[in-house]
């Protein structure tokens, strides 16, 4: 049963309009509002925020807006679980952050299967071809056949964000994921990782 089409449906057709504009104006897709996606009834039993359904992949969970506020651990978890794609970067970039993670396995979410994942201070994204156009048409027609619910995971501190990328090694690729709104975060940051850290002087 999928009570939920006329939701996604709506979803969707905001965020086909949205690219729209964005790439006319050569910018990234804002991410869709929580008062566009109606919310999900909230359960009696458990915090709102704090019990997102996971599925126990910490990086499909991280992309799909299935992750709760532990998802400041993501890196941690991913070079321990995944090293063979996580401990080396493929690339950094700057203004804004970001890495770009070359994966062994390639991961599918959103309708789409990738090879490539891009993390930056509040968004885990992968990397797919196409235009924007056609990769939010294959999100919808894969949401039009998911039993789960689009608006499950999105509220105030998850966003589903679409948009392309132009630079150097990104060029003509949509980047596809969630953005998370948790006060304080910032995903590449890692007691690991003390040299991204200017030294107290």
């Amino acid at each position: 049963m999928r009570t939920s089409s006329s939701n996604k449906r709506c979803a969707v057709a905001l965020l086909l309009a949205c690219i729209g504009t964005a790439q006319a104006q050569q910018r990234p897709v804002p991410p869709i509002a929580p008062s566009s996606v109606p919310a999900a009834p909230a359960s009696t039993n458990a915090p709102a925020q704090d019990s997102v359904d996971g599925t126990g992949d910490p990086l499909f969970d991280a992309l799909t807006c299935r992750s709760g506020p532990d998802i400041g651990r993501l890196l941690p978890r991913l070079r321990r679980e995944r090293p063979g794609d996580f401990v080396q970067t493929e690339r950094q970039y700057s203004d804004p952050p970001m890495d770009l993670y070359r994966l062994e396995t390639p991961v599918r979410a959103w309708g789409h299967e990738s090879d490539a994942v891009v993390i930056t201070a509040s968004r885990v994204l992968m990397v797919v071809g196409g235009s924007a156009d056609d990769v939010a048409r294959v999100l919808e027609a894969s949401l039009a056949d998911s039993e789960t619910p689009l608006s499950g995971p999105l509220d105030d501190l998850h966003a589903l964000v679409l948009y392309t990328e132009e630079r150097p090694g990104l060029q003509q690729r949509v980047l596809i994921g969630c953005e998370y709104r948790f006060p304080d975060l910032s995903l590449l940051e890692d007691p690991d990782d003390a040299w991204r850290k200017a030294p107290a002087p």
